[in-house]
C-alpha cells in the first residue's frame, strides 16, 4: 500500500530537532520500504508502498516540498495529458505565492500536498477537496506527524493513544459525521480542502475550497449545457483514473452510477482491461443480476457473478482490524475483501473501481428541497409549479405540503443545522439523551458549515454539499496482503464542483432523481438501466448474516462498551438479538453496519485479548460464474 510520513518542526529548537532526526532515524530503520522523498529545513518527507497502484509521489522543484498520492492536470486535451504533471520553478513559485490554493485550482485528483516557502519558513500541508488521500496530524515532543496510515505512527512506538469519548457518541449518533476530531484524542483529520499552516511552534487551520460558494458560482441553469457539461466531465475524470490502471476491477451493481463508470471505462482512450464484479442476493427483491448483465453485455465486459452467502460473513474476523484514527463500516470488507483480493491477484490487478458516491454527486435523495432552491433562485417564477411536480414525482410526496413548506422556508429562513436536515431515521437502540445532545453540540457540525450563517443558503445546496462532504476509505481494515487500490471516480474534484453548480432543480428536471446523469448517458446505457428508480436492497441476507453469527454478536455487544457508557439501550438493543423475525430492517442493519463496527474499534484499542484466528485464504474454485457477454 501506498503510504507518506511528514515530519514538521521548528528548526530553533533544539528539543524538537532531536526528535525530529530520531523519528527519522525510526522509520527508516524499523520499518521496511520507507525512503526519503525530500528534505528542506525543519520539514522532511518519506513515502513507502511504490510501484504498488497508482499512486505515487511527484517532488517539487528545488525541494520545495512534493504531492503525495495521484495529481491530474485540469482540462486536458487527452488522458495522457492529464498524467503528464511537472512542477518546475514556475510552477513551484506559483503554489508557494498562491499559498498552496493554486493546486486546487490547476489540478485535481487524490493526494496530500506538502509545500515550503523558503523564504518566510513557513510550510504547509493541503489535502485535495475529493479526500480520498487520507491525511491525519499528530504531535510528539514538539514535532508535527503528518501521515497517512495509522498503523505507521502505531509502528514508531513513540506515542500513546486515548479513545476521544466525545468523538464516539457523536459517530452513534449521526454516523455521517465528520470533523476534525477523531476517535482517538492524539490524532485530529485534514479536512477536505483543507490547509494547515506550520509557521515557529504554531499551526493554522484554514478552508480553503468552499462547496458552498462553488454551488452558487455561475450556476448552470440550462438543462441542456447541464447535460453536455456532465458527460464531458464525467467521461474526462473516468478517463484519467483509467490511464493510471491496466488492470481493473470494476464492481458493477447494476444500477445507474455503477453503469455510467463503466461505459465510461469501456471507451477510455488507454483500454483498460476491465473485469466486472457483481454480488447477489436470494433473498425477495436482491437478485439484480439481469440488470448487471445488461450493463456488461452493452459494452462487452466479462462480468463475474457471486452470491451473498452467510457462510462467507464471519463476522467474528471483525476483531482483526487494523487500528486506524476512527470506526469505519467494516461490513463491505468482512464479506467481500478475502475474495476481491484473491481475484485481483490472479489478474495482476491494481485498481479497484465501483460507482460509490454517485447518490450524493448527481442528487439523489431529498427532491422536496429543490422547490425550496427555486424560490430563493426565482421567487414565483414561472416554473414553480413544473419544479414542484418534478419534486412530488421523485420524493413520492403529495404537491401542496411541498409547496407550502418550500414558500414557509423561503420567507422565514432558517440557520439550518447539518444534523438537523431531513432524512435522520426514528433510532430506537442508540440513547435519545445521546441524540438530543449531539444537535445541541456544535463541534459536531461539519467544518465547512461551523461558524458561519446558513439562512441565506438554499436547502437543497446545504444538503448537496453535505453529501460530498465525507472522506471515502482508502486503505483496507483489515491485513490481506497487498490490495488494489479504491477508486471511487464519481467523486473527482472537477465532476463535484460541476454538479454543485447544477441547481437542484435540474438535477430532478422531468420528476426523475439524477436526471441530468440519466440524459447524459442515455445513449450509452440500456434502456432498462436509464429508466431503473428502484435501489437494489439485502434486507433478507443482512437478517441471515446476523442470525448466523447471533451469539457472537451478542456477547460483543450486550455486555460491550457501548452499552456500559449508556449510549445503548441495552433492553431495545436485546429485542432485535433474538432469533424470532420481525418487520423492522433499518434496525438490523444499523447494529451491523454501525454498532458493532465501533465496538470492535474500541475492543481493538481497549482490549487485551487476541485477535481471533484469521481466515483462510478463499479457497481454489470460487462459487462464482463467469460470464463472457
Amino acid at each position: 500500500m501506498y503510504r507518506y510520513f511528514v515530519l514538521n518542526w521548528n528548526p530553533t529548537d533544539p528539543r524538537a530537532a532531536a526528535a525530529a532526526r530520531s523519528l527519522s532515524e525510526r522509520l527508516l530503520a524499523r520499518q521496511a520500504g520507507w525512503l526519503r522523498a525530500f528534505e528542506a529545513v525543519g520539514l522532511a518527507g518519506f513515502h513507502a508502498g511504490l510501484g504498488l497502484g497508482a499512486s505515487e509521489t511527484r517532488v517539487l522543484d528545488q525541494g520545495a516540498g512534493a504531492v503525495f498520492g495521484r495529481i491530474f492536470n485540469r482540462n486536458p486535451a487527452d488522458c495522457g495529458a492529464a498524467l503528464r504533471v511537472e512542477f518546475g520553478a514556475n510552477e513551484t513559485l506559483e503554489i508557494i505565492h498562491t499559498g498552496g490554493r493554486r493546486l486546487f485550482e490547476r489540478y485535481w485528483g487524490r493526494y496530500v500536498a506538502v509545500v515550503q516557502d523558503a523564504a518566510t519558513g513557513e510550510s504547509w500541508v493541503l489535502r485535495d477537496p475529493s479526500g480520498h488521500m487520507p491525511c491525519f496530524i499528530a504531535v510528539h515532543q514538539g514535532v508535527n506527524l503528518v501521515f497517512s496510515d495509522l498503523e505507521d505512527c502505531v509502528a514508531l512506538g513513540v506515542l500513546q493513544f486515548t479513545v476521544n469519548w466525545d468523538f464516539i457518541r457523536a459517530f452513534i449518533a449521526y454516523s455521517g459525521y465528520q470533523a476534525r476530531q477523531t476517535a482517538l484524542a492524539e490524532v485530529s483529520e485534514v479536512q477536505l480542502g483543507e490547509r494547515l499552516r506550520f509557521c515557529g511552534n504554531t499551526l493554522h487551520r484554514s478552508l480553503e475550497w468552499d462547496p458552498l460558494l462553488i454551488a452558487q458560482t455561475d450556476p448552470i441553469q440550462d438543462p441542456e449545457v447541464a447535460v453536455t457539461e456532465l458527460r464531458r466531465v464525467t467521461r474526462e475524470c473516468i478517463h484519467a483514473w483509467a490511464a493510471c490502471y491496466p488492470d481493473i476491477v470494476h464492481s458493477l451493481s447494476g444500477g445507474l452510477d455503477s453503469s455510467i463508470v463503466l461505459s465510461c471505462l469501456a471507451n477510455a482512450p488507454s483500454q483498460p482491461n476491465v473485469t466486472c464484479l457483481h454480488y447477489f442476493g436470494t433473498g425477495p427483491d436482491e437478485d439484480e443480476r439481469k440488470y448487471a448483465r445488461l450493463a456488461a453485455g452493452r459494452v462487452g465486459a466479462e462480468l463475474i457473478e457471486h452470491p451473498l452467502t452467510v457462510a462467507e460473513a464471519k463476522l467474528d474476523q471483525i476483531l482483526n482490524l487494523r487500528r486506524s484514527p476512527r470506526p469505519w463500516f467494516y461490513m463491505y470488507e468482512l464479506e467481500h475483501s478475502r475474495f476481491e483480493g484473491q481475484l485481483a491477484a490472479e489478474r495482476h490487478v491494481t485498481g479497484m473501481f465501483s460507482g460509490s458516491g454517485g447518490d450524493g454527486v448527481f442528487f439523489q435523495a431529498h427532491a422536496e428541497l429543490a422547490v425550496t432552491d427555486y424560490l430563493f433562485d426565482h421567487g414565483l417564477g414561472s416554473d414553480l409549479l413544473r419544479v414542484a411536480v418534478d419534486a412530488a414525482r421523485v420524493s413520492r410526496k403529495s404537491i401542496w405540503p411541498l409547496l407550502v413548506n418550500a414558500v414557509r422556508a423561503r420567507l422565514r429562513p432558517t440557520q439550518t443545522h447539518p444534523l438537523k436536515m431531513p432524512g435522520q431515521p426514528n433510532r430506537t437502540i442508540v440513547s435519545q439523551d445521546v441524540i438530543n445532545a449531539g444537535k445541541r453540540n456544535p463541534r459536531l457540525v461539519h467544518p465547512w458549515f461551523a461558524n458561519r450563517s446558513t439562512r441565506g443558503v438554499p436547502p437543497g445546496v446545504l444538503w448537496h454539499s453535505m453529501t460530498v462532504g465525507a472522506a471515502p476509505a482508502f486503505y483496507p481494515s483489515f491485513e490481506a496482503g497487498p490490495y488494489p487500490e479504491r477508486t471511487m471516480p464519481l467523486l473527482s474534484q472537477p465532476l463535484v464542483e460541476l454538479c454543485l453548480r447544477i441547481p437542484t432543480y435540474v438535477l430532478i428536471r422531468n420528476g426523475v432523481d439524477r436526471a441530468t446523469a440519466r440524459r447524459a448517458f442515455a445513449p450509452d446505457l440500456p434502456v432498462e438501466i436509464v429508466k431503473r428508480h428502484n435501489k437494489g436492497r439485502i434486507d433478507s441476507h443482512i437478517r441471515d448474516v446476523l442470525d448466523a453469527n447471533l451469539d457472537f454478536v451478542r456477547d460483543l455487544l450486550l455486555d460491550g462498551r457501548l452499552v456500559q457508557e449508556g449510549l445503548l439501550n441495552r433492553r431495545n438493543l436485546e429485542l432485535y438479538l433474538t432469533r424470532e423475525r420481525s418487520p423492522a430492517d433499518f434496525e438490523y442493519s444499523e447494529i451491523l453496519q454501525e454498532q458493532l463496527c465501533v465496538e470492535a474499534w474500541l475492543s481493538r484499542w481497549l482490549d487485551s485479548r487476541e485477535p481471533v484466528a484469521a481466515a483462510p485464504p478463499y479457497p481454489a474454485g470460487v462459487p462464482h460464474q463467469v460470464l463472457r457477454t
